[in-house]
């Protein structure tokens, strides 16, 4: 029988690499668990799996979203199940990857009852956010949901917003409706990749620095700079600090610096948020580890 697996971990950790070594083992298919990698036209900003891995293995939610649309967790829901049914279908494994712990938890738990996302109100939230700061967006919700307010870090701007919206759209507070879940819950294995805490820190310096230095970052942003993107693609990491560099406002280093920091600061966040899910069975990655070997531990690990 299809077996259904997710491979989950924070950003730099080394998932790509190690989700294709498994898909290949097991024979099967990927399904992308990432709220920024949905999006065309930003594979390096994204970081996306090559294209030369994606035709080794089937990738499914990857670069499927135009960076105009918005993208909601409930839209992440019905898709991933439509591509695990798909998957099933054809009698293989289906690999859930990525680091989006809020996709994760749709699919384990099932979707907190709550009304669609409203562009309308999201665009005027998301001005506060550009104008005063994601921190103004989590003074305003300790007023009108304290609870959510205690569970949403200030610099969140997109789990904010959408508490804000909640609250704006039904007068309700959002932690008012996290015990009524609107769908089954998916049964599955799911393995978390770690590292030591300065070395995965010290890959993702590496990474930016790398990133920000090749051509083909830069192109993609002065490509998709110009169209109206929706809120939820402009959250992806370091577009606004390189939009800066573009624009004279902002020196290369300092853009290195604040974007290596705020990918820290995110990898940090998915850590607490994953650390706080019992089901994750944790795998530590060591420096000097291959892709294959992590996977021998995978599978030997049952």
């Amino acid at each position: 029988m299809p077996r259904l697996i997710a491979l989950i971990g924070p950003t730099a950790v080394g998932k790509t690499d190690v989700a294709i070594e498994l898909a290949l083992r097991l024979g099967a298919e990927i399904v992308g668990c990432d709220s920024m990698q949905v999006y065309r036209g930003m594979a390096h900003l994204t970081q996306q799996p090559a294209a030369e891995q994606q035709s080794v293995v089937a990738h499914h939610l990857v670069d499927c979203i135009e960076p105009t649309e918005a993208f909601s967790v409930g839209q992440y829901r019905r898709a991933a199940l439509e591509a695990i049914r798909s998957i099933h279908d054809r009698g293989n494994d289906a690999l859930i990857v990525g680091g989006t712990g809020l996709y994760l938890r749709a699919l384990t738990d099932g979707l907190c009852e709550a009304p669609p996302a409203d562009e309308r109100v999201r665009r005027e939230l998301a001005a506060v956010a550009q104008a005063r700061g994601s921190a103004a967006l989590h003074e305003r919700l300790k007023t009108r949901d304290p609870l959510a307010a205690a569970k949403i870090h200030p610099h969140d701007t997109r789990r904010l917003v959408r508490a804000l919206e909640v609250y704006e759209l039904t007068g309700e507070p959002l932690s008012g409706r996290w015990g009524r879940r609107d769908g089954e819950a998916l049964p599955m294995t799911v393995i978390g990749l770690t590292r030591e805490r300065e070395e995965l820190y010290s890959r993702i310096n590496v990474r930016v620095e790398r990133m920000i230095r090749a051509e083909d970052v830069l192109e993609e942003v002065r490509r998709v700079r110009g169209r109206r993107m929706s809120h939820t693609a402009r959250q992806v990491h370091g577009l606004a600090y390189l939009e800066a560099y573009l624009d004279g406002t902002r020196g290369l280093e300092e853009t290195i610096t604040l974007w290596q920091r705020q990918v820290r600061q995110y990898a940090r966040r998915q850590l607490v948020w994953f650390r706080a899910n019992p089901r994750i069975q944790w795998i530590t990655i060591a420096g000097n580890e291959t892709s294959q070997a992590t996977v021998e531990r995978i599978c030997s690990s049952g």
